[in-house]
């Protein structure tokens, strides 16, 4: 089989990058090991600035719209961060994902599914992929294929990666004390506990940045005792997130990482879907230009990786800083100086990096 362009996953990154493509009458082949809907462990939690990065509205598989945030320190200090514009959107994943697939899918591209990916094999004139089933030709090759990328490890691409971990559960119902949207931050070393509150549930979990910290099952169902008075949490499951991605330099060729696949997670709320997003997109727009004028793609892609780069690299420095000293930056996320800028910038969409670049224009009443 051959084609012009395969992305490999089929989640929201890599159905913005097969979108974009297919929208510019480039014929692209999405392939995914598993048909969908599929469960993906996930919290869903969308935020204002992933939105907007995606080629298309979501509007129908927005369950919940979150305007306050709830932040406490190992569950103590109890704060509310009030705001008057939406800062994220509560979706179902699997949900989300389909929809996300049937939009690409409308715009052209091609869905199939592989079970196994044996061999990667690049050359000058393109790639050539063994599978399940059979072999696949390609001009190019886009790898978003999640944390555990089988395309990253083919071709040996990014093996400086890191890993966060995360373990989440849900908890059937919405109780007396919805919490909306929390965040309960030192509840594990180098990371925090969530609760978001969906159309007939809370999803819960427990994140850390720091790959030698233990989350076990028991960990998050402590956490929920306490956090929800009583629930237990159900369906739980543990995952890795991939960090590290201010290293990732996709080098030469046609083979391009994007998301968790390139560690570009953001090490300070294990955030990934955003920058998963614009990743895939930069991607896609860099293989278009390749096509056009015959550039390196993996060079283009890298440059526009830069910022992103800039921006997982300055949320390592705070979290490396923020979860050594919990106290004291939970009083300072809690003060008015922060706090101001802070629903400010996520009610804009704003990046970490900008948002703190900015937080004088919100003290002013400039933004």
């Amino acid at each position: 089989m051959k084609t012009d362009v395969v992305v490999v996953g089929a989640g929201p990154a890599e159905c913005a990058a097969a979108y974009d493509l297919a929208s510019r009458g480039v014929h692209v082949l999405l392939l995914d090991r598993t048909e969908f809907p599929r469960k993906k462990v996930c919290a869903g939690g969308l935020t204002v600035k992933a939105r907007r990065a995606l080629p298309y509205s979501i509007e129908p598989v927005v369950q919940r719209t979150v305007r306050s945030l709830a932040v406490s320190c190992r569950l103590r200090r109890q704060r509310v961060l009030p705001g008057k514009d939406p800062i994220c959107y509560m979706v179902d994943r699997p949900a989300f994902d389909l929809f996300c697939l049937q939009q690409t899918i409308t715009a052209g591209a091609v869905f199939k599914v592989v079970e196994r990916i044996d061999s990667i094999v690049e050359s000058r004139g393109g790639v050539r992929m063994i599978t399940d089933r059979g072999s696949i030709c390609c001009r190019y090759l886009i790898g978003a294929d999640g944390v555990h990328s089988r395309v990253r490890l083919l071709t040996g691409r990014f093996e400086a990666i890191r890993f966060g971990f995360g373990v989440e559960g849900i908890v059937a119902g919405l109780p007396g004390n919805d919490p909306g949207m929390g965040f309960d931050f030192d509840r594990v070393g180098g990371g925090y506990g969530w609760a978001f509150s969906k159309k007939d549930h809370i999803n819960v979990g427990l994140y850390t940045l720091r790959s030698q910290t233990l989350i076990r099952h028991q960990d998050l169902a402590d956490y929920v005792f306490r956090r929800l008075g009583g629930a237990t949490p159900g369906q739980v499951s543990g995952y890795r997130l991939g960090i590290g991605g201010w290293r990732y330099r996709p080098g030469q060729g046609r083979v391009l990482l994007a998301g968790d696949a390139a560690g570009l997670v953001d090490p300070l709320l294990g955030e990934g879907l955003y920058h998963a997003i614009v990743s895939g997109r930069k991607a896609a727009r860099a293989v278009v230009d390749a096509m056009d004028t015959g550039c390196d793609a993996c060079r283009s892609y890298e440059t526009a990786l830069t910022p992103i780069r800039r921006e997982l690299l300055f949320a390592m420095i705070t979290a490396a800083v923020f979860y050594r000293l919990p106290d004291l930056g939970f009083a300072l996320l809690t003060s008015p100086a922060a706090r101001i800028p802070l629903m400010g910038g996520f009610a804009r969409g704003m990046p970490l990096l900008a948002l703190v670049l900015n937080a004088y224009r919100f003290w002013l009443g400039r933004i």
